[in-house]
């Protein structure tokens, strides 16, 4: 979905003491998100004009490195910005200090309309010197460099935690995690009863229905559904290209996720060719039966204890009761 167009990573922060609200008011994530849009949005619109439009990916992060709860927001934005007549414009400069403060001021201002702070907190908050807030804007990433767009996807979208930085000590009944070196807490691991690990991984866990990756700009479901001026009249005035083939890229997503190519043969270990798509249920199962792959037959389960103690105290219906075998 994102357009061929150059990419930047940007990172954008809050301070410790709105942390613990967002830990509260859980809804409120939503809202930091946004405003992280509209900040970037701004930051376009004040160096291209009012016309323009960037796309935006926003991925609401709630952990830290060492797992603990820091709500933060990772961004995918286009380095340029799609013009009304349909063309790419870049954005010659990324002011980060100046994004920082858009972002400030909108995510104070619906913090406020949701009266989750109070107007005296917003001004204690501008008074300080370093109010807690900022921002990161990463090197631009070509079009053509897809590895480096995937690994930040990838990146925007990651777990919580990783395993690799998981130790379970059976002996101590502890869990221990180690990651980089946390400059407020003054170490790079993190020690805690097996119990106590499970309370704060749960915080991280999104509520029902609530989205932890948005689409904003170009990239929302309403505009890309829309669809562009210049490509509504394309498709007016000629006529439709004929299908194409099949994207390959399932046989790419399924060799990343289980590390093993579907379309290699595991018995000469050469290419294989797709002949035909199988949707015929019945078809499937004569297939699956041949080669001895059908599931087997799960056995029947016991009767329900109540049909149980009912045959044996009444019968089975033709007036002999039953003799049942504990065993």
């Amino acid at each position: 979905m994102l357009a061929p167009v150059c990419h930047r990573h940007v990172v954008l922060t809050i301070p410790r003491l709105l942390r613990p609200l967002l830990r509260r008011r859980r809804e409120l994530l939503t809202e930091l998100g946004r405003a992280a849009a509209e900040a970037v949005a701004e930051l376009v619109r004040r160096g291209l004009g009012d016309e323009v439009r960037p796309g935006v990916v926003v991925s609401i992060a709630t952990a830290g490195d060492l797992v603990q709860w820091h709500p933060h927001v990772h961004l995918l934005t286009t380095d340029t910005a799609r013009t009304a007549d349909g063309s790419w414009q870049p954005l010659s400069e990324w002011n980060a200090t100046l994004l920082m403060s858009l972002f400030r001021e909108r995510l104070l201002a619906r913090l406020v309309e949701a009266h989750a702070i109070s107007p005296e907190l917003v001004k204690k908050l501008l008074a300080r010197t370093h109010p807690g807030f900022s921002a990161h804007v990463g090197e631009p990433i070509a079009p053509t460099d897809k590895l480096h767009l995937e690994d930040t996807v990838a990146y925007l979208v990651r777990n919580p935690l990783s395993l690799r930085k998981l130790v379970y000590l059976d002996g101590h009944k502890a869990v221990l995690y180690r990651s980089r070196m946390n400059p407020s807490l003054g170490r790079n691991f993190e020690a805690l009863d097996p119990l106590e690990w499970l309370a704060p991984m749960g915080d991280h866990i999104p509520d029902p229905g609530q989205h932890r990756t948005l689409f904003y700009g170009e990239y929302s479901n309403r505009v890309r559904g829309s669809g562009h001026p210049d490509d509504r009249e394309a498709q007016a005035g000629q006529a439709p290209d004929p299908r194409k083939r099949f994207s390959p890229t399932w046989t790419r997503l399924i060799a990343k996720v289980f590390q093993v190519d579907p379309l290699v043969c595991t018995r000469c270990g050469q290419r294989m060719s797709l002949i035909a798509f199988v949707t015929d249920q019945m078809a499937i199962g004569r297939i699956l039966d041949h080669l001895g792959l059908s599931s087997p037959q799960a056995a029947k389960p016991p009767p329900p204890a109540r049909e149980v103690l009912r045959v044996a105290e009444h019968g089975d219906g033709w007036g002999t009761p039953q003799q049942w075998d504990p065993a």
